[in-house]
């Protein structure tokens, strides 16, 4: 049970720290289109892709034509209606956000996604002794209810 628990916090905080970076991500995509170009103090640089990334792109698209009737088991991913799937090419977030529901390709050694379960999640707070003014001991215990939004 305790492990289960430990499992269900890792995963937790690793959507949420993906979750994070992508609102990040988002919020600087918003700042940057609403910034005056008349400024000449801040250079925007738009870091898009290098060489060795599109170089990775097409030879793995390239293996994937070659494997074609094998490789559909591994590039068609399916994502439920309660579900989203996050995709990152190299590291870094695609443009478009979250897939889903429905079919998505993924790009095999290219491409990892993660899926974010959108339904109402429980998170149970374990019981806390707590002193009140009146020296009364008293125990308490609460159960978190959580949605992922965006």
């Amino acid at each position: 049970m305790i492990f289960i628990k430990q499992t269900f916090k890792q995963v937790n905080q690793q959507i949420t720290t993906k979750l994070i970076e992508e609102m990040k991500y988002q919020d600087n995509q918003k700042m940057g289109s609403s910034k005056d170009n008349h400024s000449h103090d801040e250079v925007q640089c738009e870091e898009g892709p290098g060489v060795c990334a599109f170089a990775l792109t097409i030879f793995s698209l390239f293996l994937i034509i070659v494997t074609l009737p094998l490789s559909l088991f591994f590039v068609v991913k399916v994502v439920q209606e309660y579900e989203r799937a996050v995709i990152f090419r190299l590291g870094r977030l695609l443009t478009g956000g979250a897939r889903g529901p429905g079919v998505f390709f993924v790009i095999p050694c290219v491409d990892v996604y993660e899926k974010i379960d959108m339904r109402s999640q429980t998170f149970e707070i374990p019981p806390q002794e707590i002193l009140t003014k009146d020296s009364v001991t008293v125990f308490v215990n609460a159960i978190m209810y959580y949605k992922v939004a965006n």
